[in-house]
């Protein structure tokens, strides 16, 4: 089973989350993949913004997604940041391309999850998550029954995910597969 995972990182928290749930999905025998959004900025946020440099290597690294990587997965994963509630302009336009694959139904009964990370508060990053889920409904997915994970974090220093994304990642992982049985049956 191929898991796409999909993010938009600036500062480098989603690319850390990201990271985590793909190797615990590998753990349980995904071919799971990270790929990031086009973002011609984002060498400017990262001149910016201190935390941002820290991941920037890695970020830029990491292969380009294009609409053949949603075409592509069983399993497709998107996190993005909030910027007022809703996803990146850069996840946005991700999104907006994929219009010829809702057109042609290419998606439908794809498993989905979404994830995304907030300076505000956790409604500010449940409302970016809510966007992709609506995305992902117009585009006949099935959801992992599994809550959206969302990142608080600090406007004045780097506030990284902790060991509990290990645990939240490991519920994914179990709640993505026991969908997969449930999915195959």
């Amino acid at each position: 089973m191929r898991a796409n995972i999909i993010i938009h990182s600036i500062s480098g928290n989603l690319y850390l989350i990201a990271e985590t749930f793909r190797e615990k999905l590998e753990e349980r025998g995904y071919d799971a993949r990270l790929y990031r959004v086009s973002d011609p900025d984002l060498h400017l946020a990262a001149n910016e913004r201190t935390e941002a440099i820290e991941y920037y290597e890695e970020i830029t690294a990491l292969p380009e997604a294009g609409m053949e990587k949603l075409e592509s997965a069983d399993i497709i994963i998107l996190g993005t940041p909030s910027r007022f509630g809703m996803p990146t302009a850069e996840m946005k336009a991700f999104l907006d391309a994929s219009w010829p694959l809702y057109q042609k139904k290419k998606l439908r009964g794809k498993r989905f999850y979404a994830f995304a990370s907030s300076s505000v508060d956790d409604s500010d990053g449940f409302s970016a998550a809510s966007c992709l889920y609506r995305w992902a409904g117009m585009m006949e997915l099935s959801n992992i029954p599994y809550e959206p994970y969302v990142h608080k974090e600090s406007e004045i220093m780097p506030n990284r995910p902790s060991e509990s994304i290990d645990g939240i990642a490991e519920k994914l992982a179990d709640m993505a597969a026991i969908s997969d049985m449930a999915f195959s049956s």
